[in-house]
């Protein structure tokens, strides 16, 4: 079997297990989990579009893997920016 078979059957698998589990409610669309998931069933099927070239498939692909990666920064920064301002002391006056 030739390695972009295995890869492409490997894609499909994460996006059928991301995909099952957000409709399953195990996961939900801000999860990282699910996003590296869409990133790599994605970056799989780029790998296959390229030999031979399916120029569909490709673009469909590409923009698939940079929506993950969007979806991954957005968890990481908002997860970040929530820990900051978590690790600041509330100074505000109790005036009870």
């Amino acid at each position: 079997m030739a390695l972009s078979y295995e890869i492409g059957i490997i894609a499909g698998i994460c996006f059928v297990v991301a995909f099952g589990l957000l409709n399953f409610k195990v996961l939900t669309a801000t999860s990282p989990i699910y996003q590296t998931l869409n990133f790599l069933g994605a970056m799989g099927f780029v790998y296959t579009a390229l030999s031979p070239f399916n120029p569909g498939l490709f673009i469909t692909e590409a923009v698939w893997a940079i929506v993950a990666l969007f979806g991954l920064w957005k968890i990481f920064t908002s997860s970040s920016k929530r820990k900051a301002a978590e690790a600041v002391p509330d100074t505000r006056r109790n005036e009870a």
